[in-house]
């Protein structure tokens, strides 16, 4: 059985348990055997075992079939796999790529990236998902270069590269902050004909331009693929409602939200979260109230995000009142509100200069077991500043340490701030 010791691997320079399996240069390893052909039923030759006292040849058909549905330790998956690098016939091709699959849910990109190379070197034949399911492990470990070199190898091997393929690693691209290299890729993929773009394809296309600041871009792409006979979903939706509230394009993110209705295309509680910030961020309460109607006409609940959206934006405008009873409802439909949503009530009650009553509120925070974080008490420090008791911001301040918490910047500069408003000028320049 394989054993778990920690190396870093030369390529993704990440922990990984297959001490005795390095995947420098994994590329040219794939190229070099012969055995790699698109038929993934083929049987390889006999493979040379690596392991001094071979397990017993019968394959753990418990433990195969929990790959299908994820693994709940890494121990598990290796011993499976070792198994089955012992069986013969070999296993077909489709229980790798479901252990690889596994792993992959378990986030365990470095173990999968070693374990194909591993099959590679053990004459195992792979399929198009094998290498993708690699592609996309390689992307996970901001390694752009070895899942570049991985499809050149595809296309040398005969391999035929799809859709999911390009889309991993357009997304690879963006998660990167190269918005703009996968922008021409996906270009050059439509300009030659490579692959016919799916809706996942545009749809990461589209949130690595909003992400990126790129709203009427993400719109002209949006309605290219619709022209272009791709249908959007639900998520494609989202995603430009989304990034046209975040920049307060409220009205056309509410034109689109009319547009998924009619075309039968439902929204989720994510549609409509972002709708209602962005509302709110205008004070468009009748709109905002209309939102939260349709969605309990369409039977979509209410999550903690909708609720805390309201608090937030309830203590902004000093409606404190309205905030507690959003919170009320919050408790009788079963949510608990977090410490985001205490956070936005103590920020409304500081609003209102009303700072003791923010600090009750912290303290309701820790009777129901809620840890403050440094923002919740950034708020209080913030509030006492401005209502000129900096004694009472500084007694705050030297309770962080005792909470578990640090100071940021914002918490230092606020009570420099405090310090000169009071003409405290030394102990600023002290404190500094």
């Amino acid at each position: 059985m394989l054993k778990k010791r920690a190396f870093t691997c030369s390529i993704c320079r990440a922990s990984c348990p297959l001490l005795k399996y390095s995947i420098t240069p994994l590329a040219n390893d794939f190229t070099s055997h012969s055995h790699l052909s698109t038929n993934p039923n083929s049987i390889p030759s006999k493979p040379k075992s690596h392991f001094p006292n071979p397990p017993h040849a019968k394959l753990p058909h418990l433990l195969l079939e929990k790959s299908k549905v994820g693994f709940d330790k890494l121990d598990d998956a290796l011993f499976l796999f070792d198994q089955m690098l012992h069986l013969k016939p070999l296993p077909n091709v489709i229980n790798f790529n479901q252990l690889l699959a596994a792993l992959v849910k378990m986030k365990q990109y470095a173990v999968a990236v070693s374990m194909f190379r591993i099959i590679c070197v053990q004459n195992i034949p792979v399929d198009i998902f094998t290498l993708n399911t690699t592609i996309n492990c390689f992307c996970h470990l901001n390694r752009l270069d070895y899942a570049f070199s991985l499809l050149a190898a595809i296309i040398k091997r005969g391999f035929l590269s799809d859709v999911v393929t390009y889309t991993t690693l357009i997304r690879g691209l963006i998660s990167q902050d190269n918005p703009m290299e996968a922008q021409l890729l996906f270009t050059n993929l439509i300009r030659f004909q490579v692959i016919q773009p799916n809706v996942v394809t545009y749809t990461t296309i589209i949130d690595g331009l909003c992400k990126r600041g790129h709203p009427s871009v993400a719109v002209k792409l949006f309605k290219y693929m619709d022209k272009k006979g791709c249908k959007p979903n639900t998520v494609t939706y989202t995603t430009i409602i989304d990034c046209l509230c975040k920049f307060r394009l409220v009205d056309q993110a509410l034109a689109l939200l009319r547009q998924m209705t009619q075309k039968s295309i439902m929204p989720n509680v994510r549609t409509y979260n972002s709708l209602i910030k962005g509302m709110c961020d205008f004070n468009r309460w009748q709109d905002v109230n209309g939102l939260l109607r349709e969605m309990d006409t369409s039977n979509i609940s209410h999550d903690v995000h909708t609720f805390n959206i309201l608090v937030d934006a309830y203590g902004k405008e000093g409606m404190i009142e309205d905030a507690e009873y959003v919170i009320e409802l919050m408790i009788q439909r079963g949510h608990c509100p977090n410490v985001v949503t205490y956070n936005s009530l103590m920020d409304g009650y500081c609003l209102r200069g009303e700072v003791d009553e923010a600090l009750t509120v912290l303290q309701t925070m820790k009777t129901r077991r809620l840890e403050p974080d440094t923002f919740s008490y950034n708020i209080l420090i913030n509030g006492y500043c401005k209502k000129l008791k900096v004694d009472r911001a500084i007694d705050l301040f030297q309770q962080l340490p005792s909470e578990g918490l640090t100071p940021t910047i914002e918490t230092y500069s606020t009570i420099l701030q405090g310090f000169f408003r009071t003409g405290r000028h030394v102990e600023a320049r002290r404190f500094f």
